[in-house]
């Protein structure tokens, strides 16, 4: 996800029957946040921990397994 502007951006899991895991990134590809979202629980709102004009969504258990956290820079 592209977002206009960089800002704390949240995320729910309206219809979607699998578990994800979202990290949200600042404007210059830094990771500051990773979070493990419930499937179908749309009671549970997932906000960044910082400013982010990007997210990213894969599967759960994605960043653990390649172990990337918090920090680590992406490149588009």
């Amino acid at each position: 996800f592209v977002f206009p502007v960089s800002q704390i951006q949240s995320f729910w899991m309206r219809n979607t029957f699998i578990p994800l895991d979202i990290a949200f990134l600042d404007e210059a590809g830094a990771i500051v946040d990773i979070q493990h979202m419930q499937p179908v629980d749309e009671s549970i709102l997932y906000t960044s921990k910082a400013p982010a004009l990007y997210a990213l969504e894969v599967n759960a258990g994605w960043f653990e397994k390649h172990r990337i956290q918090a920090g680590a820079s992406v490149k588009f």
